[in-house]
């Protein structure tokens, strides 16, 4: 009987620990989504971008937007681990220099619609597994995950660039 106890015991409390270090209340995780959100709303930017090139024809990208935002994807396609610093800068970037003002409003009124159609108490759908990662210290780029759709809007985005660029 004591070796089944020890043996619970062994498996339950690392499986505590674990599920303890992915509680929704953990004060870890609850920073490392805060510190994380500007790397989300830097991928959803591509996916946005790739939404507003393929319906708003008025909207299209010049050759040099779309020469500049290929740089800036490649740079994150080379990354394993993207920090937040990095993605706000790419993002301040896309949006003071490189978008347009009637751009950058489609843009953010694609945002505010996706805000708006979430279902109340689904989350910010910033992947608990990427932020497991994150926190680790471990690889984090969800730009370069094909099974979100975050990845594949990003690599939506980037084919259409390097079809329009010719690379």
């Amino acid at each position: 009987m004591k070796k089944i106890i020890v043996i619970a015991l062994l498996v339950l409390v690392p499986l505590g620990t674990v599920i303890a270090q992915t509680s929704p209340d953990d004060p870890a995780l609850i920073k490392a989504k805060e510190e994380t959100a500007v790397v989300f709303d830097l991928g959803r930017m591509f996916g946005y971008l790739n939404t507003m090139v393929s319906e708003e024809k008025k909207l299209a990208l010049s050759d040099e937007q779309m020469t500049i935002l290929y740089s800036i994807m490649e740079t994150l396609l080379q990354k394993e681990r993207v920090e937040p610093d990095t993605a706000d800068e790419m993002l301040v970037r896309i949006e003071d220099e490189i978008l347009t003002p009637d751009q950058l409003m489609y843009t953010d009124q694609l945002a505010i619609e996706k805000l708006e159609s979430r279902t109340p108490g689904a989350g910010g759908g910033s992947g608990g597994g990427q932020i497991t990662n994150y926190i680790a210290g471990g690889a984090f780029n969800p730009m370069k995950d094909p099974s979100k759709n975050m990845g594949k809007d990003f690599d939506t985005f980037f084919t259409y660039l390097v079809k329009e660029l010719g690379k």
